[in-house]
């Protein structure tokens, strides 16, 4: 046999020694930084995550049942879309009311012990301050909910908290049943007349011995004038300062206890800046507020109303474009929706059977919401 040369020797030795040294090299880079990969866990699924963001759902409810929570006393009630991944959901946003006799520890522990029962796809963190106590629920290390709970106060914390819902009827004045049964409904209305109609000054001082607030319904030029009426005491665009004010005199003077103006019609007076400009600076004089009708994209009234200081709001949506029953009680709902999601909304109806039987049947679900109806004047900036 032949022996292998003590150079080979020497040479297969440090081979061997360079794969001890490549394989430990390797392996402890695969230790420290390869092995987070190894362990971490699949993303979870949607049909998974969806399941457990309802069981969170009905862990909450369950909660604010068993602690007495009623409906009126959740102050706002509010999801934004969230989507990360694979998986979209609806952040929810809760602000409750409670009363001083509520203690928020107990409130924190009774959530986390139904929480930690689940196991752990599902934590809670807490925040408390001296008067609050915010609740941040992660489904998955995913923030689903944010609870946030206040101590009830004197009424002007629970007053400007709740949100706000003012409706307003237009075209009033023309006829005279629909707004006789108005007159008699225990709702905050603000009745929207039109100056120079049959029943227009009558039922303004019906309206004002009854509590109601009444605004003048105010007509301006709109386009395709005069085919298209707006009716009589109309501010048109070619009058001059003098008569647009002699006009403008008459139609306010034409509605008793006005608190403030909306435009009928208008669609090309209003995107005038210098003729609103010539308008509002009346009104503000008066101290009479504006609602803006938008009934066109180029409408300046707010705009200019806000340059002058003058107190004015534009209205939200129309309630009944159609008079059809359903698509009155959607709008309904989008109204409330708004108020939830911005503190108040601006909704204007028409004296219309279809429009009261919408409104008799939507407006206690609206209040269970939370929300409170208000007259126009309390929306007023």
């Amino acid at each position: 046999m032949i022996k292998p040369s003590v150079g080979r020797l020497k040479k297969r030795r440090w081979k061997g020694w360079i794969g001890y040294l490549l394989f430990f090299f390797f392996g402890s880079l695969l230790a420290l930084g390869g092995y987070p990969y190894l362990i971490q866990k699949k993303p979870p699924t949607s049909e998974a995550f969806s399941q457990k963001v309802f069981i969170a759902d009905h862990i909450i409810q369950s909660q604010l049942y068993k602690i007495g929570i009623l409906e009126k006393e959740v102050l706002l009630r509010q999801n934004s879309s969230k989507k990360e991944g694979n998986l979209t959901w609806q952040q929810s946003f809760l602000k409750i009311q409670i009363p001083k006799s509520l203690p928020f520890p107990l409130i924190e522990k009774n959530f986390k012990q139904s929480l930690s029962a689940l196991g752990k796809p599902f934590s809670l963190q807490s925040f408390q301050g001296s008067d609050s106590l915010q609740l941040e629920i992660k489904v998955m290390d995913r923030i689903t909910h944010q609870l946030t709970f206040l101590y009830s106060k004197p009424s002007t914390l629970k007053t400007d908290l709740r949100p706000k819902v003012a409706i307003v009827i237009d075209d009033l004045g023309g006829e005279n049943h629909i707004a006789q049964e108005l007159l008699q409904w225990d709702l905050p209305l603000t009745f929207s007349i039109l100056p120079f109609t049959p029943y227009s000054k009558t039922l303004a001082l019906e309206a004002h011995r009854k509590g109601k607030e009444t605004i003048l319904h105010l007509p301006m030029e709109p386009h395709g004038y005069p085919k298209v009426k707006p009716g009589e005491g109309v501010l048109l665009y070619d009058m001059d300062e003098e008569n647009l004010l002699s006009q403008l005199s008459k139609d306010i003077e034409a509605i008793p206890y006005v608190k403030g103006v909306s435009n009928h019609m208008g669609s090309r007076f209003t995107g005038d800046p210098e003729k609103m400009r010539i308008i509002l600076s009346e009104l503000k004089r008066r101290g009479l507020f504006y609602l803006d009708s938008r009934t066109t994209p180029q409408t300046v009234g707010l705009q200019t109303a806000k340059s002058l200081g003058l107190r004015a709001m534009e209205r939200s949506l129309f309630l009944d474009h159609s008079s059809n029953e359903d698509d009155i009680k959607r709008q309904l709902e989008q109204l409330a929706k708004l108020s939830l999601s911005t503190g108040k909304a601006i909704g204007i109806g028409h004296p219309r059977s279809s429009t009261l039987k919408s409104l008799k049947e939507m407006i206690p679900k609206i209040k269970e919401k939370g929300i409170e109806f208000v007259t126009l004047s309390a929306v007023m900036e």
